[in-house]
């Protein structure tokens, strides 16, 4: 992704964009769809679906001039018109988004299709050559992780690791965290309270970076606790546990005191431009922040340091909130085509420059290698993220019954409103958790649990 096209922000937002529950189990059924074979590329149009400006006019170009008789057509990504093109049975033939969040829904309604065969053929994407974070794309019909294969990741970061200023910690007469091991949530809001600077009743400088409630964010700092949001059978959420009010609680109370910009004072911008412009001492951004440090900022590599996950408990857990790439649907026009875009654009060609510049992690271990390791903040940020890959794992954040957008909506309305009416902790999780079971119980009505 080329970071002065785009900001990682907003290609993360719009992740997960898939169409409403109606008119999604309007189109599918609520089984996972069997294995076809792998259909032969056609000569003829190819139209994806894809954030605007992240493939770019020579990747288009790159594809075509090696796929004679393939052009591509991009169309940027629309809820409304994807959600026609499902219902008229005239899909694109390949629709970005992020794995975590979609791969129970997409899959369970049968309006993705399942890529058993064509991964079991394929030269480039190598059963065997496939990172485990793209364990996300796959559903058995109960478990996410488990069972067929529905996409791929095109580049990805684990999301809860974040990168801090030297400089500023070092200013404020902070020891700097050790980046291979994690710090934790109280620790760092700590931290961040002393880092945190105002000027004539205004802040200058906020210490900690953005946070939201969403379903990734607390899920994650659940995990570590060693609970989870979602029931086993993905239809119900609970946010009254110990480990879920413990979260709860961090993020009311970092939102309250100001130290970071949230749902109750959002940013004006997401963290990159803050932190390179010196107004934020930390930035909540994964792997890939390290390229575009490069591209943007490179003076501000030299005072950077990537860490760890924090922990809300004791258990490591260090996910991707997003591992966005690429699903097929069921009825494209021109599925042999779209999966040599997959093969070509996560796995080959496509990916290498994209990978060689730092801009996220690659989906195949052989491609580990091309991530820059040249200069010493190269080094020391690979150093720290191959430590972390031990600890990527599946969340069971998402649900056949609602797309987690619709959930993240939710949290976002609620957790704005019972915080800024002074509700208590326990009284918010008790609302998130009526609303976010009203969304939920209203998906699968839909399809008929």
């Amino acid at each position: 992704m080329s970071s002065s096209a785009i900001s990682r922000r907003s290609v993360l937002a719009s992740a997960g964009f898939l169409a409403g529950a109606a008119a999604l189990s309007a189109c599918g059924n609520s089984a996972t769809t069997a294995s076809k074979t792998p259909v032969k590329a056609k000569s003829g149009t190819l139209t994806i679906m894809s954030v605007q400006g992240e493939i770019t006019d020579p990747e288009v170009a790159a594809f075509e001039a090696a796929h004679p008789g393939v052009k591509i057509k991009l169309i940027n990504t629309d809820v409304t018109r994807l959600n026609a093109m499902l219902a008229a049975g005239n899909p694109p033939d390949v629709v970005r988004d992020a794995g975590t969040d979609v791969t129970p829904y997409i899959a369970s309604r049968g309006v993705a299709l399942n890529l058993d065969e064509y991964f079991a053929q394929s030269t480039v994407l190598k059963e065997a050559d496939i990172l485990p974070i793209n364990n996300v794309w796959k559903w058995d019909g109960t478990t996410q992780g488990k069972g067929s294969r529905y996409g791929i990741a095109k580049d990805w970061s684990q999301d809860a690791m974040w990168w801090y200023n030297a400089d500023m910690w070092s200013a404020a007469g902070l020891k700097a965290p050790d980046p291979s091991r994690p710090i934790s949530y109280d620790e760092l809001a700590d931290a961040a309270k002393k880092l945190t600077r105002t000027a004539d009743g205004k802040t200058t400088v906020h210490g900690l970076f953005t946070t939201a409630a969403s379903m990734n964010r607390i899920g994650s700092m659940v995990a570590t606790a060693g609970g989870r949001i979602l029931s086993d059978d993905l239809g119900t959420a609970d946010f009254t546990s110990p480990e879920a009010i413990a979260a709860l609680t961090w993020l009311v109370d970092v939102a309250k005191s100001k130290i970071g910009y949230s749902l109750i004072n959002p940013s004006p911008d997401w963290d990159g431009p803050q932190y390179v412009a010196g107004k934020q001492a930390t930035s909540g951004q994964g792997f890939w922040f390290g390229g575009f440090l490069g591209a943007t900022a490179k003076e501000y590599q030299s005072k950077s340091v990537f860490a760890a996950a924090p922990m809300l408990g004791k258990k490591r857990v260090s996910p991707s909130f997003g591992a966005v790439g690429y699903w097929i649907p069921a009825k494209a026009k021109n599925a042999g085509a779209a999966f040599q875009f997959l093969e070509w654009y996560c796995g080959g060609a496509g990916a290498q420059k994209r990978i060689s510049a730092g801009n996220g992690l690659p989906s195949l271990k052989s491609m580990l290698a091309l991530v820059p390791q040249s200069t010493e903040f190269e080094k020391a940020s690979f150093k720290v993220q191959s430590d972390e890959l031990h600890y990527v794992d599946v969340m069971h954040n998402a649900t056949p019954y609602a797309q987690t957008t619709a959930l993240d909506t939710t949290l976002a309305k609620t957790f704005t409103a019972q915080v800024g009416s002074g509700a208590s902790v326990a009284k918010l999780a008790d609302q998130l958790t009526k609303d976010v079971n009203a969304v939920l119980a209203s998906g699968k009505k839909l399809v008929g649990k």
